[in-house]
């Protein structure tokens, strides 16, 4: 059974450049068989999804925090993450367990 009629489709990735960007190889599969696609994506994302051609409707997700850089990239909280927490990753597991795995 084919359809002919365009959907709307509509992703709203973590605000991070895994999920995006594993939601934009889907998202280019979509709109190359004509339906339309939008992004939901936090206010930082603004002009990296439509300069790949699909629409943004962009939302802040929680009020900015007192000082933050409006034009943070993207992501930003992981790169931080992993910048922060990968000398703990350098550890054997056992030792993780301790100093990561129970804490967390």
């Amino acid at each position: 059974m084919t359809h002919n009629r365009q959907l709307t489709v509509l992703f709203v990735p973590e605000s991070a450049y895994g999920p995006t960007n594993n939601c934009v190889g889907i998202a280019d599969v979509l709109r190359r068989r004509g339906h339309r696609v939008v992004f939901a994506a936090e206010a930082s994302w603004k002009g990296k999804l439509t300069v790949l051609g699909f629409e943004e409707d962009l939302v802040d997700l929680a009020p900015p925090a007192e000082g933050a850089d409006r034009g943070q990239d993207p992501g930003q909280f992981w790169k931080d993450f992993v910048r922060d927490t990968a000398p703990e990753f350098r550890k054997p597991t056992i030792q993780q367990l301790e100093t990561w795995i129970r804490p967390v």
